[in-house]
């Protein structure tokens, strides 16, 4: 468990004491998906945040109109994904795709939030770290919109 408190301390755990990092994943649990198992769909009811450990998850969300999908970002080992477990309305935004053979640790959603409801600092440290991976989030994807318009504008496509 310690390689994988440290895996994350960068991040969802950064601020934590090591008793919380433990906490925490002492709820979740370690799963293994094979490449190309999808974890949650957009737009349903969230139950689980994800912690990859091996492998990747993409995150991607469907067109309106178009075929295909718009791929956001693939998150790596270290990486938090399906926050929205965590705040109302508990709906996933994108969906979430393994890539490659996956490992995760997976919290449900009412064992995570018991666990805030125990500890208000780990919850206040939890939040805030929710708030800047979100943010991160946020940046790359305007990155990645301000490219797009670019090239559009470049090249008239």
């Amino acid at each position: 468990m310690e390689d994988c408190i440290a895996l994350f301390r960068e991040g969802l755990f950064k601020g934590l004491a090591p008793d919380e990092a433990e906490a925490f994943l002492g709820r979740a649990q370690r799963k293994t998906y094979p490449d190309g198992t999808q974890l949650f769909q957009e737009m349903t009811e969230a139950f689980r945040l994800y912690l990859p450990v091996t492998g990747a998850i993409e995150l991607f969300f469907k067109l309106p109109g178009k075929k295909g999908n718009a791929v956001l970002e693939t998150c790596r080992p270290g990486e938090a994904v399906g926050w929205s477990s965590v705040v109302p309305p508990y709906q996933y935004r994108f969906s979430g795709i393994c890539r490659g053979e996956t490992t995760v640790y997976e919290i449900d959603r009412h064992a995570m939030h018991a666990l805030i409801a125990t500890n208000y600092h780990l919850g206040y440290i939890f939040m805030r770290n929710i708030a800047a991976l979100s943010r991160t989030r946020l940046l790359h994807i305007q990155e990645k919109l301000a490219k797009a318009f670019g090239e559009e504008a470049a090249t008239g496509w």
